[in-house]
């Protein structure tokens, strides 16, 4: 838009990386007059020498006579409404951020004669004159709209941005609202009052203020990380609480996260939660019944494991098995291990899934590789004792006859020495699982871009019991060990559990392993 005034357009101001619409930035649809009558001229001309004023005393006192030139005999304006809205927001915008000014100062302090005493919300003010403005000039609708994220919009929404963060709730929600009254059009303010309301555990109002930020984003690649959090805390509340319902309901609220979580995923498909976030989808499908769709859930990475991190095709191999898909978990985790040789989860239930489908020759492989990451780990031994004894039972022995040929008498031979020699193998690793002398459970293996964490539990089966050094590595992709810590378990009685946590730092961190404890 295009206004009309004596001194020219202004150099656009950037606050706190923001570009806030400056006055006389307007479009050459939007034509506004500010040069009738001669005194909204001089009005236009005071505050361009505010903005430049030497003190804030010069600026407050330029400011006060515009605004009794405003407030005395408004009838001189009636014929250009635009015009005198136009200048009465620019001289607003000035005030609401004038330093010690309250939001609804006296009138006689913004320099109006009449009804001194009067309070005046500058914030409701500035509103009524952009509405009046955009009601005189309708092809100035979409500037007004741009015009209205000015100072006082951008001071009240770091506002409420501040005391959000300083979990100021009552702050917060005032300044948001102040900002909303100025421009409803930007989702921060939403998302102040997402977070206000759910500190509140007033999950439907967070649910609607995150899904109006998700709505005010559109595709402004400015506003997407504030976009992806804010769909997925709407999905993430939106499962929990169907979780908290019955019947058709709960599946009407099941399907709506499922909904927004799916549309996180569509938007976001490198998403650091990208693997929790397909869990959380797949569960809100079942949680409304439609199990059928599940599938649809893993069947991108199914079709090409190369669209997942390793996290996510893990992910979605314990999805097929839940369904009991036993092919496409296969699938999935050995995608997973394809994308990464050292995950310790995706070599664990490959070799789990062998096991569930009797190819029990082939789970000493990943069995291997896993004991290389996780030495101390009974269920990881018990793989081998556990294919070992698949393997003895899948030995036929040829069943007797009363008059054995030579051949017979080899087969049969044969057969039993298969059984004992893996008879053998299973003793000897259930002997190895029963005689670790420290058990290691992995909890969780925290990966993220700043650093990585892995933390376990560690169980003394020494009958002395003991004091144990655990030395953690932390892996690239290529295997090299990127960081190392070392932590003490101190000294612990028989059968005495204690916890540990390892903190790796380091960006290409995809993997751990830890030397024997012994």
């Amino acid at each position: 838009m295009r206004v009309t005034t004596v001194a020219g357009a202004l150099a656009t101001l950037t606050l706190a990386a923001t570009a806030v619409a400056q006055p006389g930035a307007v479009a050459s649809a939007c034509s506004i007059d500010t040069n009738s009558p001669k005194e909204l001229a001089m009005a236009s001309l005071s505050l361009q020498q505010a903005r430049s004023a030497g003190s804030p005393e010069q600026r407050k006192k330029i400011l006060s006579g515009v605004m009794k030139e405003l407030d005395t005999k408004p009838e001189r304006f009636a014929k250009n409404p635009g015009g005198y809205n136009y200048i009465l927001s620019d001289a607003l915008r000035l005030w609401g951020v004038e330093p010690g000014l309250s939001s609804a100062p006296a009138r006689g302090q913004l320099g109006m004669l009449t009804n001194p005493t009067a309070p005046y919300d500058i914030v409701v003010q500035m509103d009524s004159a952009y509405r009046r403005m955009a009601a005189a000039l309708p092809e100035c609708a979409g500037d007004v709209a741009a015009l209205r994220q000015n100072e006082v919009w951008l001071a009240n929404t770091q506002a409420a941005l501040s005391a959000s963060n300083g979990g100021q709730l009552d702050s917060a929600e005032y300044y948001a609202k102040r900002s909303m009254i100025v421009s409803a059009a930007n989702p921060y303010p939403y998302y102040v009052l997402a977070n206000v309301a759910n500190a509140r555990n007033n999950r439907a109002e967070a649910v609607r203020n995150w899904m109006a930020v998700v709505e005010r984003a559109g595709s402004d690649s400015n506003y997407r990380d504030i976009k992806q959090g804010s769909m997925y805390y709407a999905g993430m509340s939106q499962l929990e609480g169907a979780n908290g319902l019955q019947g058709a309901e709960q599946q009407g609220a099941a399907k709506a996260a499922a909904a927004t979580l799916q549309a996180l995923l569509k938007e976001a498909p490198n998403h650091p939660d990208a693997a929790n976030i397909m869990n959380a989808w797949a569960e809100a499908l079942l949680v409304a019944k439609d199990t059928a769709a599940v599938p649809g859930v893993y069947a991108p990475l199914l079709a090409d494991p190369a669209k997942g991190t390793d996290l996510m095709l893990i992910t979605a191999g314990v999805l097929a098995s839940r369904l009991n898909k036993a092919d496409d978990a296969l699938a999935l985790f050995e995608g997973a291990v394809a994308r990464n040789p050292f995950a310790r989860d995706a070599l664990r239930n490959v070799a789990a899934t062998y096991y569930g489908r009797d190819q029990f020759q082939k789970m000493f492989e990943p069995t291997r590789k896993l004991l290389a990451i996780d030495p101390n780990n009974y269920d990881a031994w018990m793989f081998n004792a556990y294919a070992a004894q698949g393997l003895m039972r899948a030995v036929k022995v040829p069943p007797a006859k009363k008059v054995m040929t030579p051949a017979d008498q080899k087969a049969t031979a044969e057969a039993r020495a298969q059984q004992k020699a893996w008879g053998d193998t299973l003793v000897k690793y259930q002997t190895i699982a029963d005689g670790l002398p420290v058990k290691v459970d992995i909890l969780e293996f925290s990966r993220r871009t700043e650093g990585s964490t892995v933390s376990i539990s560690v169980e003394e089966k020494g009958a002395a019991g003991g004091t144990h050094e655990v030395v953690m590595e932390f892996l690239d992709a290529a295997g090299n060990v990127v960081a190392t810590d070392t932590q003490s378990t101190g000294p612990l009685k028989k059968d005495e559990v204690k916890q540990l946590s390892f903190k790796g730092a380091g960006e290409k961190i995809i993997a751990f392993r830890y030397k024997p404890v012994k």
